[in-house]
């Protein structure tokens, strides 16, 4: 260095250095002095740039630092104004849920080989296991009544289906049915479900106190008819009426009881399903909770007033992973639950908020509502009315039969206040208080679910499982399934209300009035 320093200027050697290495040329204080002492000017010059260039830097940085403190104490404000903001909303109205998938969850074969005798039938309980597959065919042959025809497969029957004088009819196995099916219910449900584009959909509508199927359509016409007893369908939130009558039971939890919880209704997150006096700021009352689908105060009701050993005693009693009996084949609907003796608190929140890993078919989406309608008594449903052999004569008609009591009558009605919720002030409101439901809304009652699918997240799957209308002795029951692009506007609440406007003219008439009794 000394010697460059002699032949060459400092300043001109920086120059050449630079565009060589690509860096700057920074000189220790042993190299200035050095320099110094061989009597090149230049490096005074550069070493006074050099200290101003640094001083420069530091004030920059400085300057930087101060920028960002006041930057992060602006959006801390934002974030704590937004915050209480989402709060007042949520308190005056009801915030839109975000929901969070649950991992899909497989399930194990079962094989039922149990004849259902027409009067008493025995309750197996599928056996459940972890780390199978859940799309196997589970389904209730073992629970089938006991018909000359068998038991129904939808798709066959529906793709041959007619109306005639008022009255519906197919033909099966060289037998002539007469089903269920009210044509204008089945008309209006197929109707809505065709015009709104979906990827897939489902309604089915049961008499809550015969069991009868008034209405089982599919978009698309019958070429989805499979769609309609398949348990393909994640049951989200619909799960809410089970962890909600669970609670009632148990701890006789009231509609207009609070439950404090903090963090939001949308997803659970950083423990917030564990209770926190301290912390818990927030407060819903049960009913307002079930109406707006409040993930985080069912949470805290899983965990705290209902359990885990409840929370599947109730699902089985409500015929999760069981055979529903039937004249028509059903997928199995399937609550796949923590194993107790390692459960986490998590998973019981989840569970209970309707993140737990679940499968559901429309009818049983359907009967979820017709048994609570019923004062808790769920009947069978059933397809058939009438068979006819080939001769004409008639060798089979059908007789309501019961499940069994789900619920007591006292928390069937406490349950109906929840689902009254739905419609009044939460995820239904403004659905169902439109033209064609506007006038009966405070007569109708509902729960509503929402969650992705676990094995394509850019599919959306929506249920509506309700009660219309509530006081009535043609209350039907329906259950709503809608599969859609995740920005679709079309939700299953949407179809259901479609569908049940249509209804209520029909209930209102006199012919109607008498069809039904009939």
């Amino acid at each position: 260095m000394y010697f460059l320093s002699r032949l060459i200027p400092i300043k001109a050697l920086k120059m050449f250095l630079i565009p060589l290495f690509g860096c700057g040329f920074i000189l220790s204080n042993s190299q200035i002095a050095l320099a110094q002492s061989a009597g090149n000017k230049n490096v005074t010059i550069l070493y006074s740039q050099q200290n101003q260039n640094k001083n420069k830097k530091n004030s920059n940085k400085k300057v930087r630092k101060s920028n960002k403190n006041v930057k992060a104490k602006k959006t801390s404000r934002s974030k704590t104004k937004h915050r209480r903001q989402v709060e007042e909303n949520f308190a005056r109205t009801d915030a839109k849920t975000v929901y969070v998938t649950a991992q899909p969850v497989l399930f194990s074969a079962y094989n039922g080989s149990s004849i259902i005798n027409p009067t008493r039938f025995a309750q197996n309980t599928v056996k459940v296991k972890a780390f199978t597959d859940p799309r196997e065919s589970l389904n209730n042959n073992g629970a089938a009544f006991n018909t000359p025809f068998g038991q129904i497969d939808w798709p066959e029957v529906a793709s041959k289906m007619f109306f005639k004088n008022g009255k519906t009819y197919s033909y099966y196995k060289n037998f002539k049915l007469e089903l269920t099916i009210d044509p204008q219910l089945q008309d209006a449900s197929e109707k809505y479900l065709s015009q709104t584009r979906i990827l897939n959909g489902s309604t089915a509508i049961i008499d809550p106190k015969t069991g009868k199927i008034l209405a089982l359509s599919q978009n698309g016409g019958n070429r989805n008819a499979v769609i309609s007893v398949s348990s393909r369908a994640p049951a989200a939130s619909l799960m809410k009426i089970i962890t909600a009558s669970a609670a009632i039971e148990k701890r006789n939890l009231n509609p207009y009881d609070e439950i404090a919880f903090r963090g939001g209704c949308g997803s659970l997150r950083n423990g917030n399903w564990l209770a926190d006096p301290a912390r818990d700021s927030q407060r819903l009352t049960f009913a307002k909770a079930f109406g707006s689908s409040c993930n985080t105060a069912f949470a805290r009701i899983a965990l705290y007033d209902v359990g885990l050993s409840s929370l599947k005693f109730y699902a089985e009693k409500f015929m999760f992973n069981k055979a529903i009996p039937s004249d028509i084949k059903l997928q199995t609907s399937m609550f796949l639950l923590p194993d107790p003796d390692t459960a986490t608190p998590q998973e019981v929140a989840e569970a209970g908020a309707g993140f737990g890993a679940t499968r559901l078919n429309p009818i049983h989406a359907a009967l979820l509502s017709a048994a609570i309608n019923n004062r808790g008594v769920m009947m069978a449903p059933f397809l058939v009315e009438a068979a006819f052999n080939s001769d004409g004569r008639e060798v089979y008609r059908a007789k309501p039969m019961q499940i069994g009591r789900i619920v007591s009558p006292q928390t069937a009605l406490k349950v109906e206040t929840l689902m009254l919720a739905t419609i009044a002030t939460g995820t239904s409101r403004r659905t169902f208080h439109k033209a064609g439901t506007r006038a009966d809304a405070d007569e109708i009652g509902g729960k509503t679910g929402t969650l992705l699918d676990p094995e394509n997240r850019d599919v959306l799957y929506t249920w509506f499982s309700g009660i219309a209308p509530l006081n009535s002795p043609n209350s039907i029951a329906i259950g709503t399934v809608v599969a859609s692009p995740q920005n679709w506007v079309v939700r299953a609440s949407s179809v259901a209300q479609t569908t049940l406007a249509d209804y209520l003219k029909l209930e209102k008439s006199d012919s109607r009035v008498a069809s039904r009794s009939n």
